[in-house]
């Protein structure tokens, strides 16, 4: 009768798990794919598109080596989700910055975040949204892990409906004290642009 049960028991457990992987979100796409192994102070010095990149034969960094960025978003937030080889914080201190509208290379919006270590005087990871081109004070955001959450509100950019084109990513040294004090250079890593991402605030079931 026990293992009568017991059967019973493990098939209504299986029965519940593939409801739940049939009724699961999909993974979403990154914007950004980059190779590992192109961490190297060369490809593009931040400062380009990233066509001149993807070099793999002098890797330097393991944290500050992008492989991927991830955008999503919900009805509150806007979330950026780095991927590296190895996850922060590392000996020497590093910052991640996505950057989105504009000409390749000079985009305006920026979301940044910023890593203890023994060139910089942070005790802990700060994060950030900033528009350069409009300028005002940075607004703060969350940050857990390499995922960092920033409110919608923070700029129109964001909006139902809206779409950030030109998506790039960088990673480089960060020095000195919290920002504007540090310095962000020598960039690490450049990726090429990446895909649009549109905002789409999804129905309630």
């Amino acid at each position: 009768m026990k293992r009568v049960i017991s059967m019973c028991a493990a098939l209504a457990i299986l029965a519940g798990l593939s409801s739940l992987q049939a009724n699961a979100a999909p993974t979403p796409k990154p914007q950004i794919e980059d190779p590992l192994g192109d961490a190297n102070f060369v490809n593009d010095q931040g400062t380009g598109d990233g066509s001149f990149g993807d070099f793999t034969d002098a890797d330097a960094g393991t944290v500050s080596d992008l492989t991927a960025v991830t955008l999503t978003n919900d009805k509150k937030n806007f979330y950026v989700q780095f991927q590296t080889e190895a996850a922060p914080p590392a000996l020497t201190g590093v910052g991640y910055r996505a950057r989105f509208n504009g000409t390749p290379g000079s985009q305006c919006l920026y979301v940044e975040a910023f890593f203890p270590g023994g060139n910089n005087d942070l005790t802990a990871a700060k994060a950030q949204f900033r528009d350069s081109c409009a300028g005002g004070d940075p607004v703060e955001a969350q940050i857990l892990g390499t995922l960092i959450v920033v409110p919608r509100s923070a700029h129109e950019a964001f909006g139902k409906g809206k779409k950030l084109t030109d998506v790039q990513a960088l990673t480089f040294l960060w020095s000195g004290s919290a920002y504007p004090l540090g310095a962000d250079r020598p960039v690490v890593d450049t990726t090429k642009v990446g895909k649009d991402f549109a905002f789409v605030d999804k129905k309630k079931r």
